[in-house]
């Protein structure tokens, strides 16, 4: 299928994407100054500060791993004046909670998959829109470029909240308990686990799924106990989270990319001197790169270990994708108005 905007009608949001990436070159022009701040600052130039840093993530997860070793590096950087506090797993909030902790200052830091954020900024529902992304290396393209920083500028304008990097948990797959998943039938009537976002609620209806939304930290005892059937996440959560103790099948679907979007509150912003915010945004790009190198070099290992702990690893044919891409023309149909028919053609066209 073509799920490409050609001929396509204009948006409900006029001029969206325009102001956006006019935005975005004053960021990053912003962005290079406060980095030119920060090759002249030593640890001394430091203030004291104790900062609050929350995610979701179980401490095995190479999301937590990059969170935990931002803290460290800004510790080691500032000369140990800034101390950075981790708190994973949900120990002070979900992740819709984190976003707005964020936004009234109470967390300083914040780990949220875009799709949980997009509550908050609608156009950030571009990264969930289903099977947009051919590969990584064209979800970094979009992230990382000019359409992504156009979006983070938006989403600071629109919450005061600020991005300062993009971590991933890689595409999302569809795990069940029993069912094996191999074409978009098969999902038909399975109590199904999403997250609380109406794009990801139409997804799975568009399938013929029972989509029940359910936070990342109940999704486990919901499994457990019957509550839902099956749920969709990346690769290194379903390890993680031991979603593979109580799973027997799991699809490689990649319907979604799973962009984490590392969070700043803007009370911290303000309150911080340049030298201080460059150093933020530098170790966090850092940071950022590590942790998708590591959760690309893991994700074969860990579906290696479900397929030894007796989990069905399905792999589909180009025949049976092209099958779940044609079930998602009604979501594209839905929301190409919704996130902006030229918004969603440059991050088709990102490269």
């Amino acid at each position: 299928m073509n799920l490409t905007l050609s001929n396509r009608p204009g948006s409900n949001r006029p001029g969206l994407t325009s102001r956006l990436f006019r935005t975005a070159r004053t960021a990053i022009a912003a962005l290079s100054v406060s980095l030119v701040a920060l090759s002249g600052a030593s640890a001394e130039d430091y203030p004291e500060m104790t900062l609050k840093f929350g995610h979701p993530y179980n401490e095995s997860h190479p999301l937590a791993k990059g969170a935990q070793m931002f803290a460290d590096k800004i510790k080691e950087k500032s000369g140990g004046k800034i101390t950075v506090q981790v708190f994973p797993n949900s120990t002070i909030g979900s992740s819709r909670e984190l976003v707005e902790s964020a936004q009234i200052g109470v967390v300083d830091f914040a780990l949220v998959p875009t799709t949980n954020v997009a509550s908050f900024y609608s156009p950030l529902d571009i990264f969930y829109l289903p099977f947009l992304f051919r590969d990584s290396e064209h979800a970094y393209a979009v992230s990382d470029g000019p359409v992504g920083q156009a979006l983070y500028d938006g989403l600071q304008k629109e919450t005061g909240i600020h991005t300062l990097a993009m971590y991933e948990s890689g595409f999302r797959t569809i795990t069940t308990r029993d069912k094996k998943i191999e074409m978009p039938d098969d999902m038909k009537g399975v109590k199904f686990r999403v997250v609380n976002n109406p794009l990801n609620v139409a997804t799975f209806k568009a399938l013929g799924a029972n989509p029940t939304p359910m936070a990342l930290s109940e999704v486990f005892t919901g499994l457990q106990q019957g509550t839902v059937d099956g749920q969709d996440n990346p690769v290194g959560n379903v390890k993680a989270f031991g979603f593979d103790k109580v799973q027997g099948n799991i699809t490689l679907s990649r319907h979604q990319w799973a962009g984490i979007m590392f969070l700043a509150s803007d009370g911290l912003w303000q309150k911080s001197p340049d030298n201080v915010k460059a150093l933020f945004k530098e170790t966090a790009i850092e940071t950022q790169d590590w942790e998708r190198k590591e959760l690309n070099a893991v994700e074969a290992t860990y579906l290696d270990e479900m397929a030894k702990g007796g989990m069905v690893v399905t792999r589909l044919t180009p025949e049976q994708a092209t099958a779940f891409q044609k079930a998602m023309e009604p979501v594209w149909a839905e929301y190409k108005d919704k996130i902006g028919a030229d918004l969603i053609q440059s991050a088709v066209e990102a490269k």
